[in-house]
């Protein structure tokens, strides 16, 4: 993309002189067609939780960003592998499950775990079959907090590295040893930025959840206690003793987190997923202790209360779009309660200009 139609090009190096992108950002096909080929292609993105595959055998079907993948769990070493047979193209696997082999229905090609190509009827008269070559390609990917990460374009520097000061601050909450209690899907009309940039700053407390979290913990007194290229972690600390702290934190350009803090912490993970434009699908996973996870009593209320406060939030995403698509819209002032936007804009721009 070039400068002359780069909404990030006048990001500024200083949160303090940041303003909100530009309605272009949220609204032009042509920008999100090159967020797909320069952000998402080539960062890190999370497609499972590793409890998800847990046991050998388990598999698990993903669609990201368009791209057909498979995780696998061979003897306890996952694999993230194209789903794409080598024959014709159809998928070789839907959804879930266990499996010794991944077979494609179509004309029967079957697939170790591992991507290698074990059997394929009828091709032993083409004079250009080489079995060995007609592996599953397997992608980029790294576990980190639980979470499998997959690199599409295979060019990403490694992740883990990056991420030390972000896994130092979570080191007491423990995300890995968290396992998925349930899903909650919606199907949201906005662009996806929109719901990272809602996810990223409490000073909306006090307006939509001016009932519920603008008592536990002001968006006033919230504040970005880290941040990097690659993360930020939004602070919001109590209102009282009778209330606990939590910490939302994102992997840019797509994990949004949210934890807990205490003996027993819990968390969310927003999953965008089904991208376009102008929407998305979200998969939150609510996120607790394997003992927590399995008490429903629990799992109900907590889906409750989770669902309750996405809901809180929809109007004023839905709003956002609406008024984004605006001739007279011209972008404001973030406050300081907005840096973690001006980090994740940040990223972008570097993205989208390298």
């Amino acid at each position: 993309m070039s400068l002359d139609n780069n909404p990030y090009a006048k990001v500024s190096d200083r949160p303090e002189r940041a303003f909100a992108l530009p309605g272009q950002a949220y609204v032009d096909q042509a920008v999100f067609a090159a967020e797909q080929a320069q952000v998402f292609q080539q960062g890190w993105v999370p497609v499972a939780r590793v409890s998800d595959v847990a046991a050998p055998g388990d598999y698990l079907s993903a669609d990201l960003f368009g791209v057909p993948l498979v995780v696998t769990n061979v003897g306890g070493d996952l694999h993230v592998l194209s789903r794409v047979c080598r024959h014709r193209g159809l998928p070789v696997v839907e959804g879930r499950g266990s499996a010794k082999a991944l077979t494609c229905p179509y004309h029967l090609w079957r697939y170790d775990l591992d991507g290698r190509l074990a059997a394929a009827p009828g091709m032993e008269r083409s004079a250009v079959f080489d079995q060995a070559s007609c592996a599953l390609p397997r992608l980029a990917s790294e576990v980190w907090g639980g979470w499998i990460f997959v690199n599409l374009d295979g060019q990403a520097a490694p992740l883990a590295p990056q991420l030390g000061g972000l896994a130092d601050r979570l080191e007491a909450i423990a995300p890995h040893r968290l396992v998925t209690a349930d899903v909650l899907t919606f199907e949201s009309p906005w662009n996806w930025k929109v719901m990272v940039e809602n996810f990223l700053e409490s000073y909306h407390h006090i307006g939509p959840h001016r009932d519920t979290l603008q008592r536990s913990n002001p968006g006033l007194s919230t504040y970005e206690g880290l941040g990097s290229y690659l993360f930020t972690v939004l602070e919001n600390p109590p209102a009282d003793e009778a209330h606990g702290p939590f910490v939302v934190a994102a992997i840019f350009p797509l994990t949004l987190m949210f934890f807990t803090e205490g003996e027993t912490p819990l968390g969310v993970w927003y999953e965008l997923s089904d991208l376009a434009a102008d929407r998305f699908t979200l998969r939150i996973h609510l996120l607790a202790s394997p003992d927590f996870a399995a008490v429903p009593e629990f799992v109900a209320h907590y889906r409750d209360q989770v669902r309750a406060i996405h809901l809180e939030d929809v109007p004023a995403c839905e709003g956002v779009q609406k008024g984004v698509a605006s001739p007279f819209y011209q972008p404001g002032p973030l406050s300081h309660l907005e840096q973690s936007l001006w980090r994740f804009h940040r990223h972008l721009q570097q993205a989208m200009t390298a």
